[in-house]
């Protein structure tokens, strides 16, 4: 009988009619054992012919072997192994598919040293018996204690039942076979922060950051009860490498409504920091502009520029306040630089060529005959309280259609009623040649907002179609100390 092992191979006899069987090889060690020790391995050898002849592993038995039988031989022996083998994948798949609690106690009753299938059952009694869920999960890990997955499950299954013991016990467990997982750090911050070992668990949320800087909202959420911003910060991010995650931190305080707070660790991160996209600052300077906190916003757009992250090119005009304003580079579309409007039946090019002065200005197409209002490109400029302002820009046309063109707009960014200051429209065709207006801000003002700006025709004809151009945008301060304005002051 060939099956007298766990595995079978033939080795060269020394005669023609001998041959050797030695079982080593065919099946996997462990379920090999699996069927030599338990019962439902016992189950099996009964199914097996000539149960008489199988042997312990490792034993010999030679065997007659004619050269017209070999071919025979060796069917049998694949053929044996791979019965065997479907044998195996079919119980391994046994034990973690059950459904039931029952079905799961008859596999451990054959099996009550199986990890997987312990694990299993497990996680089967999780919603309906979370104690019974404990039993098993750790006895999972009692026999397999390399088992990460049986470590985790065991982890909630303890926090559920809220067994600080054992959630103790799992955090260490788990930290030691993974300590580079950041969700492990995550359960430890957590466990450690419910027993109120706070310094531990600002330890663990600060390597879980220098894992993996995207669990730092849940950081951030669960350390702001216990703790005050700027402590926070201290022991949690000042020594980090990491301007992104500390810039995050600013924009979640902002977020949270803790203004104040968000601005002093502005100013800390800004005055340690290295150079990091504009983009990550973004938010919070539109945060800050939008809430109306001009004198904040204007101070972090000048640390932008301090730090090289926002740069202007082209000629600087001194005491202009528009940035950009030979649009000789792409806008932002954010902070006090300009942007965009709604761009329905136009078409807005901010690097057109044929520039009053240097490489580049904004073009306008009005692509669609239509009497609609348009605002194209707006920018917010910080302004003083109380003072008079002249705005101007070089501008040209070709065949605008209606008596109603284009022209510059200033409004109160935060007094809706106040009257709006308007230039001249141009129409027609024209070269490049000057408008301006002039402007005196109220007693609350401390923004405004400069825009390109052509309202609905209410004259024949009322359609606008035609191209226009914009160049050598500035705003100027008639009357400020020094004859500067608030932003220009900080610059």
């Amino acid at each position: 009988m060939l099956f007298a092992g766990h595995g079978a191979i033939l080795a060269s006899p020394p005669a023609d009619t001998q041959v050797e069987v030695l079982m080593h090889s065919t099946l996997s060690k462990p379920f090999g054992m699996w069927i030599q020790n338990k019962g439902l391995g016992r189950f099996l050898h009964l199914l097996l012919p000539l149960r008489g002849n199988l042997r312990p592993c490792g034993t010999r038995r030679e065997i007659s072997l004619q050269a017209g039988s070999r071919p025979l031989v060796l069917l049998l022996v694949v053929g044996g192994a791979s019965l065997l083998l479907a044998a195996e994948t079919a119980l391994v798949g046994v034990t973690s598919s059950f459904e039931t609690p029952s079905q799961g106690r008859v596999i451990l009753a054959l099996e009550p040293d199986d990890a997987a299938a312990q694990h299993w059952l497990g996680c089967v009694y999780e919603d309906t018996d979370p104690a019974q869920s404990v039993v098993h999960l750790r006895r999972a890990t009692e026999i397999n204690p390399y088992g990460r997955l049986y470590w985790s499950d065991l982890a909630s299954a303890c926090r559920s039942i809220d067994d600080p013991q054992c959630v103790d016990q799992t955090r260490r467990r788990l930290l030691t076979l993974c300590p580079m997982v950041p969700l492990y750090h995550l359960y430890a911050a957590q466990s450690f922060l419910k027993a109120n070992r706070l310094d531990e668990s600002v330890a663990e949320f600060r390597r879980l950051l220098q894992l993996d800087p995207t669990y730092a909202p849940s950081a951030w959420f669960s350390l702001r009860p216990v703790l005050e911003p700027d402590r926070i910060f201290q022991q949690v991010l000042a020594d980090s490498p990491s301007s992104e995650i500390k810039v995050g931190y600013v924009e979640f305080l902002s977020t949270q409504g803790e203004d104040a707070a968000a601005y002093r660790i502005w100013k800390r991160v800004a005055a340690n920091s290295s150079i990091f996209p504009f983009s990550l600052a973004q938010p919070y300077l539109d945060h800050l502009i939008g809430l109306g906190r001009t004198d904040e916003a204007a101070d972090v757009w000048h640390d932008l520029r301090r730090l090289g992250i926002v740069e202007a090119s082209g000629k600087v005009e001194e005491g202009n306040l528009v940035f950009n304003g030979d649009f000789e580079q792409s806008p932002l579309n954010a902070g006090f630089d300009w942007r965009s409007g709604p761009s329905i039946y136009l078409g807005v090019d901010f690097s057109a060529a044929g520039a009053y002065r240097g490489a580049r200005c904004l073009r306008v197409d009005f692509t669609v005959k239509r009497n609609e209002e348009y605002e194209p490109v707006y920018q917010i400029v910080p302004v003083l309280p109380n003072r008079s302002y002249k705005l101007e820009a070089y501008v040209r046309s070709e065949e605008i259609t209606s008596n109603t063109g284009p022209c510059l707009r200033v409004q109160d960014t935060r007094q809706p009623g106040f009257p709006d200051a308007v230039s001249e429209t141009t129409i027609k065709t024209t070269p490049w040649h000057p408008v301006r207006l002039y402007f005196s801000t109220a007693a609350e003002t401390r923004s405004v907002r400069v825009s390109l700006w052509r309202p609905r025709g209410r004259v024949y004809p009322t359609e606008i179609s035609g191209s226009f151009w914009l160049d050598a945008v500035s705003l100027q301060c008639m009357d400020c100390p020094g004859g500067k304005s608030a932003l220009e002051s900080q610059l």
